[in-house]
């Protein structure tokens, strides 16, 4: 019954985000959002809220959740056991691009909205779940401290890769650079380096912000 029950709200929810993808390129996430969905696609407004009890923040969640989800159905497709590792990580974040750049805008309004400041834990809780997912599907098996380490320096290659994803269109220079990067964690030995690459990032993750604010 629980099953059934789950499957009948997960429906719901997806017919939800199917259309707030249709609203939030034009407007964003604001806080008549379900209302302008309720309005145009003719969807009872309670019964949004109810599917979404913490509003915006609940969908938003819901899109990144479901956005993983399609990439591991998107990534059985490949035989990653052919692959090296650093390979399948490429092949991974790349299928990711693919799949958001199918509907850019809306994913676009997506991290705009979980880079505000006052969205950190959100941000900070997403983006790990990305990188675990992702090295997950890489086959990583590690349990020690290795395993902090690598999604730490993943982390700093997504964001780039991310944030120059929203700004360009230029496929072949994304890929350089995620070609660059991947070639310099390889060949970095210590932590400190590491964490370095993560670093950097953050002047442009603020940049963005301000220029999407």
């Amino acid at each position: 019954m629980k099953i059934t029950q789950n499957k009948y709200l997960l429906k719901k929810r997806l017919v939800v985000l199917k259309y707030a993808k249709l609203i939030v390129p034009e407007y964003g996430f604001n806080n008549k959002t379900f209302e302008m969905i309720s309005n145009k696609y003719n969807l009872d407004i309670n019964e949004i809220k109810i599917l979404f009890p913490e509003g915006n923040i609940d969908l938003l969640k819901f899109a990144l959740d479901q956005l993983n989800k399609d990439l591991e159905v998107f990534c059985k497709k490949f035989n990653f056991l052919r692959m090296p590792i650093h390979k399948r990580i490429r092949k991974i974040l790349l299928s990711k691009i693919f799949l958001m750049n199918q509907e850019k805008k809306f994913y676009k309004k997506i991290f705009l909205k979980i880079l505000i400041p006052n969205n950190n834990f959100i941000t900070t809780n997403q983006l790990f779940k990305s990188i675990d997912q992702m090295w997950f599907m890489a086959g990583d098996n590690s349990t020690d401290f290795n395993f902090y380490t690598k999604r730490l320096i993943l982390a700093g290659i997504y964001m780039r890769i991310i944030l120059f994803f929203f700004n360009n269109n230029d496929q072949n220079q994304l890929e350089k650079i995620l070609d660059t990067n991947l070639k310099r964690v390889s060949k970095i030995p210590e932590l400190k380096s590491r964490i370095n690459i993560f670093r950097d990032n953050l002047p442009k993750i603020i940049k963005f912000v301000k220029n999407f604010n």
